[in-house]
């Protein structure tokens, strides 16, 4: 879908080299969203269009799990945190506002007040820091 910036995320034509991870049905990229307190949240997408977790083909499911692990055990130990938070919406009632689906997955630190944190837009520079921490601990877990 050319209107969908996931999938032209996917397809390359969108910050390449914010990427970390794909496979052959998935890719993790770092959200331009951060709260100033939990750098490193990324994003895990299906590469196909998938509207959402209704829609979601069987044959995701391993793969969006096994790249969900994989993930959250490397943002963990990249940012040194105390847990991994997964997140992901349904439709517009339920937040979704990038309709393709995906799931955050956000490094969480003990008294962390995320909730109370504002999201700030980080620079691409900032984003490029993060990726590049981040791949060698997927590397070390891959």
């Amino acid at each position: 879908m050319s209107d969908c910036v996931f999938c032209c995320i996917a397809n390359g034509s969108i910050d390449p080299e914010l990427r970390v991870y794909e496979d052959e049905y998935v890719f993790v990229q770092i959200s331009l969203h951060q709260k100033p307190h939990n750098r490193g949240h990324v994003l895990v997408i299906p590469k196909n269009h998938v509207t959402d977790l209704f829609e979601s083909p069987r044959i995701l499911d391993a793969p969006l799990l096994s790249a969900l692990r994989l993930t959250s055990n490397a943002v963990k130990k990249a940012f040194s945190a105390d847990g991994i938070q997964v997140r992901q919406n349904n439709g517009a009632s339920a937040g979704q506002d990038v309709f393709h689906l995906h799931f955050h997955v956000i490094p969480r630190y003990d008294g962390d007040d995320f909730e109370d944190q504002d999201y700030e837009i980080l620079s691409y520079g900032d984003r490029i820091a993060l990726a590049d921490k981040l791949k060698s601990y997927l590397k070390r877990e891959a």
